[in-house]
Parts: C-alpha cells; structure tokens; sequence
C-alpha cells in the first residue's frame, strides 16, 4: 500500500502554477562567455495552495534528548500521493526508532530547527492540472552542528502516479553546461580547467535535486554546495537562469512545465473527501476516536455545532428507535461528515438474546438508519460492551468496544469525566461517550481542546482502523501494539 511509484520522465503535458517566486536577473547564453548568474534566495514556500483546496498539515514528533520532528502535507483524495509520502516518513521514523515506530502523544513543537535531532518538512510548492511539485527537506543536527542534509523537489502526476525528481527537468547533454554554470555562480573563481572538467562530466553532479522554475517559467535551483567542489556553501543560494539559458538546459519534461507556468495554467486537484474518511496514518501519528452512544436526540443536535466548531470528526452508535423518532438529527449527523454506526433497535443486553432476536436487533436498526441517512452502517456495538460467541456469531459487523471509558453517565459532570478520560487515553484509543446526556456536551469543548493541546488528532473509526481489515463478529478496542489493540502493520 504504500510502496512508491517507479521515477521516470513526465509522459503527459503539465499545467503548473508555480507558488513561490524569485527574482530572476538576464544572464548570457552558455555559447558565449558567461557573467555570473544572478543568485537570491527562495523565500518559505506557503503552506497553502489556494483558499478551498484540500491541502491538509499533519505534524508529529517523539521525545528524548535527541527526537524527530516532521511536519507534511496531504492532498485530500490523493492517495498515491499521500501513501507514498506516508511510506518515507514511517521510514525515517522506524529506522530512528530501530524498529518500529510507535506514535507519542505530545504537544505540537515550534517549527524551529533542533539542535540535536532530525527534522523534516514537507511542503507543496506548486500544483496545476494532475501534477504537484513538492520539496522534502530532512536536516539532522548534533550538538548545534548539521550531521546530514536532504534538500529533494519531485513532481507527481496525481493521475498516473508518476513520480519525476528534479534532475528528470533538466536535459541530460546540457548536464555539463548547467554544472559549469552553477559553479561559476557558488565560485566565480572557477578555472577554465574546472570548467573543462565538469562539462566533460568528470564530477559529481551536485544540487539537482531541488530544482524548479520562478513564477517566469526560468529555471531556478537551490544549491546546497558547490557545484564545482562539493563543499558546503555556508547558506543555500538559489541560481535562477534567464528565459534563453532556461530553455537550452531542460529537458521535454521540463519545457511542459516551464510552458505551463508561463501560461498560468491553473491547479485541479481530486475531489476533495469528507473530513471524517480524510487520510491520516495513525501508525505516524497519535490517533484517538471519539465515539458517542445512544443517540440521537436534541442534544445530538447541539453537539453537532460543537464538533463543527472545532472541526473534529466523530462516531455515533445511534439506536434504531431514536432514528426513527428523531430522524432529521440522524441526517444531519450524516450531512455533517460524522460516521454513523450500529448500536440496536432497544438496547437491549444481546447476550441474553437468541441469534434470532440478535439479528433483529442489527437488521432493524440497519435499516432505520439507512432511511433516515442513506448510510449504510459497518460497525455495530453491543449495548453495555455484552457479547459473547453467540453475538460473534450473529451480528454480521465488526464488533467495536472500547478502551477508555469516560463513565460520564455515571458522574454527569464535566469536571470528573473529562480528567478520566485524559488520564486514559493513549495512541489509537477508542473514547466512549454518551450524546444523550447534557452534562456530557457541555464538556467536548473542553475535552476536544486538551486532546488536541497534547498532539492526539481526533478520527473517526474508519480513519482509525483504514489499511486494517476488520472481521465481521470480531471485536476491537483500540488501534496499536498495546495488549488488546489491533495492530496495523
């Protein structure tokens, strides 16, 4: 699933808005005597494409004196794209785990360089019709001193799934004109001999890996090192070529970009997916699942606007015989984007039932609850947590308990069920709750706030279990490697 795509030159047209700029000063072209080009730094690229798009910020990170800190982007409804961003990541974080990586709840950490640590960022750049341009950055520190350095721009086409790096722009006979031409730029002293030699390809290519175009449509890379000796420049540069040098070095795949950008062909994206089916992986970060028992009812209604507000997606167990008599709230749990799921006709303890009067209960409610919403439910819960092998055997849906119980029917104070719960929760826990008690909403604002306070993103159960596949009849509490959890990978 989250293996990546084959690298390899674009094979279609690009449309691409570029979404960073940079000055871009004329130069002369490679056949006569150069000047050096003109070098200015690229500022931050934005964190958002456009207002309305679906571009999505995840960050997490582990604890120690030496941690990892990332922080990405998701593009909704891009999976290929998300997937294989998903497999770098869980990479990087496995093998500084030297093992498995297991998600820690803490608070978000400033975006600031560590001193001691990894870091890395992952931001969009530019996007236009199927492709986007992202850049990776991964910079390991110690002691305050930078150990190693990653500094990648790579275009995908979100149709195909086609992945090209920055060198796949750039024309692979004018490899040695442009490395002469960066040389010349990070060391204006190059000799005519290092020149000579770098055309002939005698040495490594160095800095063609974060390469993109200005807003112009002229070549622009950002240089780490010296393009002539390999050593490290005290701070990256960014050497933008002009418009006649730009188009002698690129190759097809980078005239179709640069042609586009100079058109201002403007982005389209896929679809973008409700926020209670968004991706997240919560094997990379700590995921909890808020779910509510015994609706709907007015309160329903009321917790609606509370979600909404704090743009937290939940699940609800709606009983059969409340959809039926409230079922304009079960609707507009549905309308809302909330996952709604099984929780019997009566409430009744199904241990106590035959598989006959067990099924009844399911199929009854199933089928409320799709008259009222359209949706079809794929998980049920036994009222009380009762089941046995005879429930197992008869309900037809995975079965879905808990592992914090916030017993806020129990105290109906806000003040005693919300610190239970905080004491409780853990990465991939499923949190029980009751949408029919007033004192229960009257405490989400402040629950939702400490959860998100300590670094836990809040899902809905199919974004908590996604690349698991759940039994019908089985039962699951949690997400993870904790006893009793369901583990992803």
């Amino acid at each position: 699933m989250r293996s990546a795509p084959a690298r390899s030159p674009f094979a279609i047209p690009l449309m691409v808005i570029v979404l960073f700029t940079a000055a871009c000063v004329p130069m002369s072209s490679p056949s006569v005597p150069l000047a050096p080009p003109a070098i200015a730094v690229i500022g931050t690229a934005p964190s958002k494409i456009a207002p309305g798009t679906s571009i999505v910020d995840v960050t997490t990170r582990t604890s120690g004196t030496s941690p990892t800190v990332a922080t990405w982007q998701y593009i909704s409804g891009a999976e290929s794209f998300n997937s294989r961003l998903d497999a770098r990541l869980l990479s990087i974080f496995d093998a500084r785990a030297g093992g498995r990586h297991e998600p820690a709840a803490l608070p978000p950490t400033p975006a600031a360089l560590l001193s001691d640590g990894v870091s890395v960022t992952h931001e969009i750049i530019l996007a236009a019709g199927s492709v986007v341009g992202a850049r990776f950055v991964q910079t390991t520190m110690a002691g305050g001193v930078r150990t190693g350095l990653i500094d990648e721009i790579t275009y995908e086409d979100l149709t195909t799934g086609v992945v090209t790096d920055s060198a796949g722009l750039i024309n692979p006979a004018m490899t040695g004109t442009l490395r002469t031409i960066l040389a010349e730029a990070t060391e204006p002293s190059t000799s005519v001999g290092d020149a000579a030699a770098l055309t002939a390809g005698a040495l490594p290519a160095v800095g063609l890996t974060a390469v993109g175009f200005t807003a112009d449509g002229n070549l622009s890379v950002t240089l780490r090192h010296n393009s002539a000796s390999g050593a490290e420049l005290p701070h990256p540069v960014t050497v933008n070529l002009n418009a006649a040098t730009s188009a002698e070095v690129i190759s097809p795949a980078g005239e179709s970009l640069r042609s586009a950008i100079i058109a201002k062909t403007p982005p389209a994206f896929p679809q973008p997916i409700s926020g209670g089916v968004e991706h997240i992986d919560c094997d990379l970060v700590a995921c909890a699942a808020l779910t509510y028992d015994d609706g709907p009812n007015a309160q329903t209604t009321r917790l609606l606007g509370i979600l909404e507000k704090h743009n937290v997606f939940a699940t609800f167990f709606q009983q059969g015989g409340y959809v039926r008599a409230n079922p304009g709230v079960a609707a507009s749990v549905a309308a809302a984007g909330h996952t709604i799921a099984n929780h019997t006709m009566s409430h009744p303890y199904l241990t106590k039932l035959p598989p006959a009067g067990i099924q009844g209960e399911v199929k009854s409610t199933q089928n409320a609850i799709e008259k009222a919403t359209g949706a079809v439910p794929a998980y049920v819960r036994p009222p009380y947590g009762a089941t046995n092998k005879s429930v197992a055997a008869s309900v037809g849906l995975p079965q879905i308990l808990w592992d914090v119980d916030s017993l806020d029917w129990q105290s109906r104070n806000k003040a005693t069920f919300v610190p239970r719960v905080m004491s409780l929760v853990k990465p991939g826990s499923i949190i029980l709750q009751h949408d029919v008690h007033a004192s229960t909403v009257d405490g989400q604002a402040e629950l939702i706030t400490q959860l998100k306070g300590r670094g836990f993103y809040l899902v809905t159960l199919p974004q908590l279990f996604a690349g698991i596949e759940l039994t019908p009849g089985a039962s699951y509490k949690c997400r993870g490697s904790s006893p009793g959890c369901v583990p992803a990978r």
